[in-house]
């Protein structure tokens, strides 16, 4: 993802930058962290649910891991993606875990 029109990126530290996304008025900003090779392990952003113990909607973190990293027709990709909401908190709740088995291109 590219800067541009909508798209603003800032360093916020050694190996992390956050993206902010503006559209029609809505903003949304991930925090991407990356590894020694460049590659996002982790991802993290406020999302709107009301899965919390109070079952009240709001903003609270969302994020998860990715990782088995493997090269397929130049690109790399992470074969094994978990998230859940609550990241970063003693919380945090895993409910959503992907192992790719397949990649395919269109021709």
């Amino acid at each position: 993802m590219l800067p541009g029109p909508g798209i603003a990126w800032e360093v916020l530290g050694k190996d992390t930058a956050r993206v902010t996304v503006t559209h029609n008025g809505l903003s949304q900003s991930v925090d991407v962290s990356v590894d020694e090779e460049g590659r996002p392990v982790e991802v993290r952003f406020q999302r709107w649910t009301n899965a919390n113990a109070e079952r009240t909607y709001r903003l609270q973190p969302f994020g998860g891991y990715l990782s088995d990293f493997r090269e397929i027709q130049g690109f790399r990709l992470p074969f094994r993606v978990e998230a859940g909401n609550l990241f970063g908190t003693d919380a945090y709740f895993p409910f959503f875990k992907a192992r790719l088995r397949a990649v395919r291109f269109p021709s």
